[in-house]
């Protein structure tokens, strides 16, 4: 009798072994898209994801980039129809619909599974062309200065975007600004160089004593003057994305609470069979 029960209990940590296995590889890969309330008479809509620096994982509005209709304005893109995402590695990702119309290219890793992108109705001219205009487009879930739209200096000497991609350091879109940009932003904001520095720093949460380091180190000729600078006093502190990129859905938590359970519930009908027995 005894050897029955013991059967029955090693059964039971078998079963709950596969419940971890199965709820494993049940693991959502889904994104969603709030489609912006101005964007009308389109038919389908597609997700381009590519990894950031290098390259797409399916072709432009391709039919494995085509995502289903969840509700009116809401939209589920599979991500595992193109292969998923390698945990740690950062990616791009733009959604877009067959009028012609599209989001601003939005940082993502795998930790971003299950959330949404939204418009809260941010415009963005276009990096390469400032005649035309793009679709800022948010993560609900994830800060926007870790995760979101990549700050980029667009043709006219502007900056966009909330977070740096890979690679990419505010020092760094500072220094490219002075030694690539300065004299279109002379150009076209309408700004004297104190203010366009002042806006640019303050964009990049750099504090005045770096800008004028940064300034002295470029060898850049600028009518700024640190005791008339605005810009912060101090840097702003880096965000590092949560789990360094690596998917935290809480099913990982879940999947651990089963099998103790069972495995719990497997001892304690061991120890009532072997008192039972000696009794």
């Amino acid at each position: 009798m005894f050897k029955k029960i013991l059967c029955l209990a090693l059964a039971l940590v078998c079963m709950a072994s596969m419940a971890v296995i199965g709820a494993s590889a049940a693991e959502d890969t889904t994104i969603y898209f709030e489609v912006p309330s101005d964007w009308n008479n389109y038919s389908s809509v597609f997700c381009h994801i590519w990894v950031y620096g290098g390259d797409s994982l399916a072709s432009w509005q391709s039919k494995k980039e085509k995502c289903t209709q969840v509700e009116d304005k809401l939209y589920s893109y599979d991500v595992s129809k193109v292969g998923g995402l390698e945990a740690g590695t950062y990616y791009g990702v733009i959604f877009s619909v067959d009028i012609g119309l599209q989001t601003y290219d939005t940082l993502m890793t795998s930790d971003c599974y299950g959330d949404t992108l939204y418009s809260d109705g941010t415009i963005y001219e276009n990096p390469q062309d400032s005649s035309k205009t793009c679709v800022a487009a948010f993560w609900k879930n994830h800060d926007k200065s870790a995760y979101g739209p990549v700050m980029q200096i667009t043709s006219v000497g502007n900056l966009i975007g909330t977070c740096c991609p890979p690679g990419v350091t505010a020092e760094g879109l500072f220094n490219d600004f002075l030694g690539d940009w300065l004299e279109s932003a002379r150009t076209y904001s309408g700004k004297d160089d104190q203010a366009i520095i002042d806006d640019m720093s303050t964009a990049l949460g750099l504090s005045q004593d770096t800008v004028e380091k940064l300034i002295k180190e470029a060898g850049v000729e600028v009518a700024w003057e640190k005791s008339q600078s605005v810009a912060p006093t101090v840097d702003a502190p880096v965000v590092v994305p949560n789990n360094g990129g690596s998917v935290s859905s809480g099913q990982e938590t879940t999947i651990v609470f089963v099998a103790l359970a069972m495995m719990i519930a497997a001892a304690g009908v061991v120890f009532f069979a072997r008192k039972k027995v000696t009794e």
